[in-house]
């Protein structure tokens, strides 16, 4: 699943307007090395189907496995890698909460849909097999991995009514936010504002200072919550950024790699270089020319 980062907000349209649904697959390291820090309004859920990925959300990492979930809240950072040089065949499902309300008054959606988009009620992010909820999800699951491709007549009914099902059984396992979460909440509000920063004005000269200053922290107290926040210092992830861009115009422009990695704020070609390929594991020419899985 390549697909264009705005920050970590990520844009790409999942399913379609009217059906906000979608399944994807994924591939560590062959399709890529790791899914940088992102977010989007739908819930996802990562099924790791056999070998093993990293999967941040938020400040936690949990190493997933095989037959292993991970529960992703709407608007969560949260990031996918390899773990160390282990491989990891995983499926996501995303989808809008609100393809499942039924209009303005509905009670579903304010009982149950708003407190978990909003986190006040928070779901269990990393369902293990012994994990009680995991019997109860995972048959609901692996059918709708089915609904990647070539649907027949009715399979949208199926799919909303699975992904009601789905929800009822997830609610019997969520906890109510407390005040600890809360400030947590207010944090990452924050940390939007910098990741923000660095989407306008990735190809310039971003400083720990200049990004500190959009959260209205000092440089050492913004570093070591971005740190705490997303697992990753701002050097990490400035440069993950910049090469997720210009992995992106390598596929669709066909401008010089030297003037992509300018533009994309790498003022050395060859760090430039080194630095993509061990993100990417080929060249930046080898991957403008490899087709798209």
């Amino acid at each position: 699943m390549r697909c264009r980062m705005s920050a970590y907000q990520e844009t790409k349209v999942h399913g379609t307007h009217d059906f906000p649904f979608a399944v994807y697959r994924g591939l560590v390291p062959e399709w890529l090395s790791d899914f940088p820090l992102h977010w989007h309004e739908e819930m996802e859920i990562i099924y790791v189907e056999k070998g093993c990925v990293n999967i941040s959300v938020r400040n936690s990492e949990y190493l997933v496995r095989d037959g292993e979930f991970v529960l992703i809240h709407p608007q969560t950072i949260h990031s996918i890698r390899q773990h160390e040089e282990d491989r990891g065949f995983y499926h996501n499902i995303l989808f809008r909460f609100s393809m499942l309300e039924s209009g303005i008054d509905d009670l579903c959606r304010k009982k149950y849909l708003e407190p978990i988009y909003q986190r006040q009620l928070l779901m269990p992010e990393y369902i293990e097999q012994s994990h009680p909820l995991s019997a109860k999800i995972a048959p609901t699951i692996r059918l709708l991995l089915t609904y990647q491709k070539d649907r027949q007549f009715g399979d949208e009914m199926m799919i909303k009514a699975k992904l009601t099902e789905l929800l009822y059984h997830i609610l019997a396992y969520c906890e109510v936010a407390d005040k600890d979460r809360a400030y947590e909440d207010i944090v990452f509000d924050k940390l939007k504002l910098s990741l923000n920063y660095v989407e306008e004005n990735y190809a310039e000269n971003i400083t720990a200072e200049s990004m500190a200053a959009v959260s209205n922290y000092s440089v050492s107290h913004f570093s070591k919550l971005f740190k705490q926040m997303t697992g990753m210092s701002l050097t990490q992830y400035l440069k993950n950024y910049r090469l997720e861009i210009a992995a992106n115009r390598l596929r669709n422009e066909p401008t010089k790699v030297s003037e992509i990695a300018l533009s994309c704020g790498f003022s050395n070609l060859s760090y430039f270089s080194r630095a993509f390929y061990q993100k990417y594991h080929m060249t930046p020419s080898e991957y403008r020319i490899t087709p798209e899985l």
